[in-house]
């Protein structure tokens, strides 16, 4: 811990604690809060906007562009879909077992409405 690395590799990528990091910090009661990188603190983040940003408010203000014009390609955008991909995790608890065909008129087993025998057939 007090190399502050961990075999995930997170913690020393990010500067930060992963979460074997964390367990390891409350297994041994020690505040976890020391191992973060000083780049994270409020103080840090408050000291880049320090600065001010001065604003070119006319356009024609504004240093040409010799560089390439982005496009986005339509092709590769993200179809929308209708219904949310769920992110649980099934296991056999819920498999639905098939059911038998059940006709919606007369409620019996083995046929569907459209083949039923009870259904009133108009003859010309």
């Amino acid at each position: 811990m007090t190399e502050s690395t961990c075999d995930c590799g997170l913690f020393q990528s990010l500067h930060y604690p992963c979460r074997h990091a964390l367990v390891a910090c409350a297994a041994v009661s020690i505040e976890w809060g020391h191992f973060v990188d000083p780049m994270y603190t409020m103080a840090s983040v408050f000291k880049v906007y320090e600065s001010e940003f001065l604003l070119i408010l006319d356009e024609k203000m504004w240093p040409p562009w010799y560089g390439a014009r982005l496009k986005p390609n339509s092709a590769m955008r993200k179809k929308a879909s209708s219904k949310p991909v769920s992110a649980r995790i099934q296991n056999e608890m819920d498999a639905i077992e098939r059911a038998e065909k059940r006709c919606r008129l007369c409620r019996g087993e083995g046929h569907t409405r459209r083949g039923c025998p009870n259904s009133p057939h108009s003859d010309p």
